[in-house]
């Protein structure tokens, strides 16, 4: 999915949002993410279907770092039976769902 390298460890508080248009459809804060894509899965899965230009907002609140990045999705492909299984807290109420 991504090129991009970042160190990150299964046991690190990882904060992530995604937004589109200045809306916020997913935001998270949570652990056991492997690797840059493991989140980008994550916070697709929660945000449900959209289309346009998002704007992901990673931040690692264990080693202090924060990525920003831009993803393009026509719409996404995820089905609303994986969000369902997500706890409420991880979910964020969206216009875009």
């Amino acid at each position: 999915m991504n090129n991009i390298s970042a160190s990150l460890s299964t046991s690190d508080q990882v904060f992530a949002t995604l937004e589109v248009g200045g809306r916020i459809l997913a935001s998270v804060c949570k652990s056991n993410f492997a690797s840059i894509d493991d989140i980008v899965r994550f916070i697709y899965s929660v945000a449900g279907r959209f289309m346009g230009l998002a704007k992901l907002n990673i931040r690692n609140k264990t080693q202090g770092w924060t990525m920003n990045m831009a993803l393009a999705s026509r719409q996404n492909s995820f089905k609303p039976a994986l969000t369902a299984a997500l706890p409420n807290q991880y979910r964020q109420a969206s216009l875009f769902n």
